[in-house]
């Protein structure tokens, strides 16, 4: 080898960093993205204020910047040398006696710093953060505890109480139609208190609910012995007692748990732990450190697969990138679940995939290079055809048909280009999706009976979601990619030499985002409500240590003038479901007065009505007595179902669903949420279209000069894209602006740079 060339080592930097740097961006972005949906009731609450939620968005960055950061270094190295071997830039560099181990050091270099990097944010930043992720946790609490009650929700939790408030003024603690539901157990009399306006008093341990002109009906367990009492009230108060100061006191005081603490204090906790807390504590502890590592041993490993592998190009770097990543994942993991069954030493399982890398670095750096056959489908159709076919193609071009074939080779070329990059993108992104989530939950599924089945399980209901959040991304990826290669390739200024419109060479890729539109909103109406109910289900199941969350006791739903308590079981909801023990509450049009009682051991919604199986019973109390009548069958009119609103997560909805919810809810909150959900998922069909016309002009510009450059430009502006998007969605969440604007605008605003983008492109 001759002298050390620092030029040469800058040169191979600045192959990898743009590489490295934007895959850490988009993969920190993605996933912050999945962390941030863990707490989207704080993020997008009334209640918090914004220096919480700023403090929440921080806090959750140490964990995910630092388990994307060995990922990057791995692809980004990956692609960067590739790229450099695709060019035959390594060739001149190994002609001019520059050997594998100066190509290496900058890497090394790179990865050294990484790694430093990594192992102050798992020293000190995960520590820190966790602890502002819980201590945010409990300010939230404490902060939803100053105002306990919310118009059109029913609240079950305060002192054995159903509270329900039609209308009022959260800021000022003002409630108009309140009805308030407590049941006897030992004597299952029923107090029902109704009341047209009250007020909320709070102070530091309790909150108190004031009612004026309160009327207190009391109900036996009997019904048929009419001991119906009914009496007004000036005023009732009804103390709520709070957990402010056990909250304040878990705030100040509470034990910390091992993934708040730093490297030294988690080795004292393992000293006082015994069994399975001490496992896992030391697993935590190693993972924390072999982390650290990852940046330098991905940076190794990265550069001597493609000096190994005699293949250029960014797509077969991608293949290996990805390759890597899972066969070190799951070898993490195996590790792992062999430390936690102790059938090796904790130690051993967390170095595994170290080891394994090792082993194979030194392998790919004193083997023989390893030779891959291109494209055998290429070969297969030039030894089978030869000059031949090369002649009657060029014979078919001079036709008078030539433009319109090489227009449709035009667009099948570009379409298939698309198509690949955007499966490319799309398994490599969902590839790291579910290993960050599999790492995740792997602490809860990894000590429980058919744990890996259950992770198995949610992770195949959850690809459908996963494609969905992630689709966006990776079309502005296979948009870009598609686009430049081919300009870097010539390929652009070849097909407009020949006289076709740059607003020609977009058509096929516009065309192609309508058709992936259409089919994403129809995995959005068809598969993904069903799919996203059951992986909920089946992650609670698993952070549950496998107890399946049981849809049972009793629920409240309510509609213009009546109120329906009821218990669904074990079954799941649906949309004419069987009700069991249903309780119907129904007041007078004008005033907070209980007119009637219907109930029934079994009831179904049918069409406009609900019908009562079996015996039903009818407590009517509208003459001022009380007239009690008993039914072998019934019915009510009921122009739309009332137990959709068991539906809390638009996720599980479609949009008819969505707009029913809409319809059926009470409160504020929850309809501006199912409003901001349903102006979203119309925007599914055009959402592929939109981030097409505003990505595109960036990657057809004719100039060489740059591309890097553009290319981030391009990459800036998708972020701000989603920042403005996400931004303009809290505010419609929090009824600053209505949801249609909250929706919509964001898009309006980058079609419109879109088109201004397009239209200063040289044609």
């Amino acid at each position: 080898m001759k002298g050390f060339s620092w030029r040469i080592s800058s040169y191979i930097l600045k192959a990898v960093l743009p590489y490295f740097i934007f895959i850490w961006l988009l993969l920190s972005v993605i996933l912050f993205v999945q962390q941030a949906g863990r707490y989207s009731d704080i993020f997008f609450s009334s209640n918090i204020p914004a220096n919480l939620l700023w403090q929440l968005t921080f806090a959750l960055l140490p964990n995910v910047i630092a388990f994307t950061c060995p990922m990057a270094v791995l692809i980004g190295t990956i692609i960067g040398i590739s790229r450099m071997r695709g060019d035959f830039e390594l060739t001149a560099i190994r002609s001019a006696g520059i050997g594998n181990l100066q190509i290496t050091i900058p890497i090394i270099i790179l990865g050294v710093l990484l790694s430093l990097f990594a192992f102050f944010i798992n020293l000190k930043g995960i520590p820190f953060a966790a602890q502002i992720v819980r201590r945010i946790a409990v300010q939230a609490a404490i902060y939803k505890l100053e105002s306990p009650i919310e118009p059109g929700v029913f609240n079950t939790e305060i002192n054995g109480y159903t509270i329900y408030v039609k209308d009022g003024d959260l800021q000022s603690g003002t409630w108009k139609n309140i009805f308030i539901y407590n049941e006897d157990k030992n004597t299952s009399q029923t107090r029902l208190i109704t009341s047209k306006k009250g007020r909320l008093d709070s102070n530091a341990e309790k909150s108190e609910l004031v009612l004026d002109e309160a009327l207190i009906s009391t109900i036996p367990g009997n019904e048929s012995q009419n001991k119906f009492i009914s009496e007004t009230l000036g005023q009732v108060r009804i103390v709520i007692k709070t957990k402010r100061s056990e909250l304040i006191e878990k705030l100040t005081k509470g034990e910390q748990l091992p993934d708040e603490l730093g490297l030294s204090e988690l080795a004292r906790y393992i000293e006082t732990k015994e069994g399975k807390e001490r496992v896992e504590a030391q697993i935590l502890w190693l993972r924390r450190v072999f982390l650290s590592i990852t940046p330098l041993i991905f940076a190794l490993l990265g550069t001597s697969l493609v000096l190994r592998f005699n293949r250029g190009g960014r797509g077969f770097g991608i293949f290996l990138a990805l390759v890597s990543l899972i066969g070190y994942y799951l070898i993490a993991l195996l590790g792992e679940q062999l430390a936690r069954t102790q059938i090796i030493p904790p130690f051993i399982g967390s170095i595994l995939p170290i080891l394994v890398s090792m082993l194979l670095i030194g392998w790919f750096y004193t083997s023989s290079r390893l030779f891959l056959r291109k494209n055998i489908r290429s070969y297969k159709i030039n030894k089978l055809f030869g000059s031949a076919y090369k002649f009657e193609l060029r014979k078919v071009f001079k036709t008078k048909y030539s433009v319109s074939l090489n227009n449709a080779i035009l667009d099948s070329d570009i379409i298939l280009s698309l198509i690949k990059y955007l499966f490319l993108t799309l398994g490599f992104l969902s590839s790291i999706y579910i290993i960050f989530t599999a790492f995740e939950l792997w602490k809860f599924a990894g000590v429980i009976e058919n744990g890996t089945y259950l992770l198995i399980k949610y992770l195949f209901f959850l690809i459908p979601f996963i494609y969905i959040q992630l689709a966006p991304s990776a079309l502005m990826i296979a948009t870009v990619a598609t686009y430049v290669i081919k300009s870097r390739q010539n390929e652009i200024v070849t097909w407009i030499s020949a006289g076709q419109s740059v607003y020609r060479l977009l058509f096929p890729c516009f065309a192609l985002m309508i058709l992936i539109g259409l089919i994403n909103f129809g995995l959005q109406e068809v598969i993904l409500p069903n799919s996203n109910e059951i992986q909920d289900e089946l992650r609670s199941q698993i952070r549950n240590k496998g107890i399946a969350t049981k849809k049972e006791g009793l629920f409240w739903v309510s509609n213009e003038n009546r109120i329906f308590s009821f218990d669904v079981g074990q079954t799941s909801f649906s949309k004419n479901q069987e009700m069991k023990n249903l309780t119907i509450y129904e007041f007078s049009q004008n005033e907070a007065k209980l007119v009637k009682i219907y109930k029934s051991q079994s009831a179904v919604w049918e069409a406009d009505r609900i019908r009562f199986v079996g015996e039903s019973k009818l407590l009517d109390l509208q003459s001022g007595k009380t007239n009690f009548e008993i039914n072998r069958s019934g019915e009510l009119s009921e122009n739309s179902n009332p137990f959709n609103a068991l539906y809390k997560k638009p996720t599980h909805l479609n949009i008819s669903e969505t707009r029913e919810q809409i319809d059926n809810t009470e409160s504020n909150l929850e309809k501006r949420n199912y409003q901001v959900a349903l102006e979203k998922k119309y925007t599914t069909v055009i959402l592929p279209f939109i981030i097409t016309l505003f990505t595109a002009p960036f990657a057809l510009s004719l100039n060489r000069k740059g591309k890097v450059i553009t290319i981030g430009y391009a990459v800036a502006l998708w972020l701000l894209f989603m920042g403005v998007t996400n931004t303009f969605e809290q505010l419609g969440l929090a009824g600053f602006i209505t949801p249609p604007i909250a929706v919509w605008a964001p898009l309006l605003l980058f079609s419109m740079l879109g088109v201004f983008l397009i239209s200063k492109i040289k044609t």
